[in-house]
């Protein structure tokens, strides 16, 4: 099944994928068949949608329906057109979710804007986007940013503050949005270049919200929150397809990287699953230590922790003394949802099993078809589902990263006899030694038991000799010396745990890893770093 995109005034066609270029796209679901909007408001309901930590704001389904209603109104009222793309710049506050639903039952499309990207980065995405249209909450620290971001786009509206002191027209007629329509315009975080938009139908961010709740089994009267911004792709679909899509109330915390203040919003509000990247994980584990009067969360807390392989085990264990077993997980913007979720009996830092609609393969890194590889062997990701990578305004990246009807990820996996998968690292961050290959999460996940470390990060060093060598940046715990002593204890203790050709010929250690706004570590930082070291094998270790 191919999208079969209705006819645009706002979108030329050549901005989006033709049928040809698509994934082969799997599975389908007669509540799919509607907009996003109308799915998750359904007939309205006064069970709570929404509650505002910081303001002890409890919106329901029915007001969220209103408020949405209105909002949609008045942007109609603008001029807004089907597949106007409509930008959202806002906190973690219940005015984001209404803003989206408005815009969905408007016709057009949301494109969301991370609340600290600066003028240049925003500028990026609204040309890029071509929005007419912002919506940005009124933020004395960002007007700046906001007036210096709209210079030569063609935002035509720049809507600041409260959404209901925008004028509506309540005659206006709110339009039957088609399913194929393109619902959200999104990009990728940038950690290997400029960020790359790519886009979802209703249909297809609805089937990808449907394989998530099925893979959860999250159903009305559950409460999630999760300390991630709704302007980045996770925080936004566990915000909207991951939650109120089924019925369950969501409870947003704006100050979701203050590990006090997440503590209290769980404690509060009674949440049930609480999503997070492993180092917040970190942050509340120091946090619950230092000040014993802090809320522990209960046991019964459902926890999911991702890039759990790149951090300390002491983490996993330390929340799992106390009841809570943190799952791992893998998505991306090219899904709209978590493609692999652990389910039942798990261990630490597996991906666990494909969601169910989907399929996910290990193939043959280099080769120019889709070769699975065998079971237990590394290899490249692939996906087929109810959704796939659709890039926006990009044929080239799609002609490149859609293969045979499978949309190709960028990292490397090996899945196990019983179908649960292990995470190794991006592709194009192997590490190539004296002829061997090196997956660097290999490496991260031994180094991270030793109680001396707190953190680490392994790249492929240039070297005149090996090609590369393993090269790990450690920081420390809490008062161990970072010294020589500590160096060659690390490399012997991988040597006594792997292949000696995966130990780290050269260790580095620093204060702490340099971390984007969502947890990854910014690799390019690390590089520079690298390009400034002596080029030389340290002596005594060839």
């Amino acid at each position: 099944m191919q999208d079969a995109y209705p006819r645009y005034e706002a979108i030329p066609p050549e901005w989006l994928v033709d049928a040809d270029q698509q994934p082969d796209y799997r599975g389908s679901d007669p509540r799919a068949a509607r907009s996003v909007a109308a799915a998750i408001l359904g007939a309205g309901s006064d069970a709570t949608a929404v509650i505002h930590h910081e303001s002890g704001a409890h919106l329901t389904y029915t007001e969220l329906d209103r408020q949405s209603a209105r909002l949609a109104r008045a942007l109609l009222g603008l001029g807004a057109r089907p597949g106007d793309r409509v930008a959202v710049r806002c906190a973690n506050r219940p005015e984001w979710i209404v803003a989206a639903l408005a815009v969905w039952r408007s016709g057009a499309v949301v494109v969301p804007i991370p609340m600290q990207a600066r003028a240049e980065e925003l500028n990026h995405l609204l040309r890029d986007t071509a929005a007419r249209f912002l919506l940005t909450q009124d933020d004395p620290d960002g007007r700046s940013e906001v007036a210096g971001g709209v210079v030569d786009t063609d935002v035509a509206h720049v809507i600041s503050g409260g959404w209901d002191q925008v004028p509506a027209a309540d005659d206006l007629d709110l339009p039957d949005v088609d399913p194929d329509s393109v619902a959200i315009v999104w990009h990728t975080g940038g950690t290997t270049g400029r960020p790359k938009g790519c886009y979802h139908t209703h249909r297809r961010f609805l089937l990808a919200g449907y394989s998530i709740g099925a893979a959860t089994g999250i159903g009305p009267g559950e409460r999630w929150a999760a300390s991630a911004q709704i302007g980045h792709a996770l925080g936004f679909i566990y915000h909207t397809s991951y939650t109120l899509l089924h019925g369950a109330t969501v409870v947003l915390v704006e100050a979701f990287q203050q590990a006090d203040v997440v503590l209290r919003a769980i404690a509060d509000h009674g949440v049930t699953t609480f999503t997070a990247i492993t180092a917040t994980w970190a942050q509340l584990q120091k946090a619950l230590v230092a000040d014993p009067e802090l809320p522990m969360p209960p046991a019964t807390l459902r926890g999911y922790a991702m890039w759990q392989s790149a951090s300390a085990s002491e983490v996993y264990e330390w929340w799992l003394a106390r009841g809570i077993a943190l799952r791992n997980n893998f998505g991306s913007t090219s899904f709209a949802t978590w493609v692999l979720v652990p389910r039942g009996e798990h261990t630490r830092a597996s991906l666990g099993s494909a969601a169910p609609g989907y399929e996910v393969i290990a193939i043959e890194p280099d080769a120019t078809d889709i070769l699975p590889v065998p079971v237990n062997t590394p290899g490249r990701m692939a996906v087929r589902g109810p959704s796939g990578l659709t890039y926006w305004r990009r044929p080239d990246l799609q002609r490149r990263d859609v293969r045979e009807g499978w949309t190709l990820v960028d990292d490397m996996i090996q899945i196990g006899a019983d179908g649960n998968t292990t995470y190794l690292g991006r592709t194009d961050y192997l590490i190539s030694t004296a002829g061997y290959k090196v997956a660097p999460v290999e490496v991260e996940t031994v180094l991270a038991t030793h109680p001396a470390v707190r953190e680490v990060a392994v790249l492929g060093k240039p070297d005149a000799v090996r090609q590369e060598v393993v090269c790990a940046f450690v920081a420390v715990a809490d008062g161990v010396p970072a010294d020589d002593k500590l160096r060659r204890e690390l490399q012997e203790y991988v040597k006594s745990r792997m292949a000696p050709y995966k130990y780290p010929r050269v260790v580095e250690f620093v204060d702490r890893l340099p971390r984007d706004p969502i947890g990854k570590v910014i690799q390019r930082v690390l590089r520079d770093t690298m390009s400034t070291m002596d080029s030389a094998t340290p002596a005594g270790q060839s």
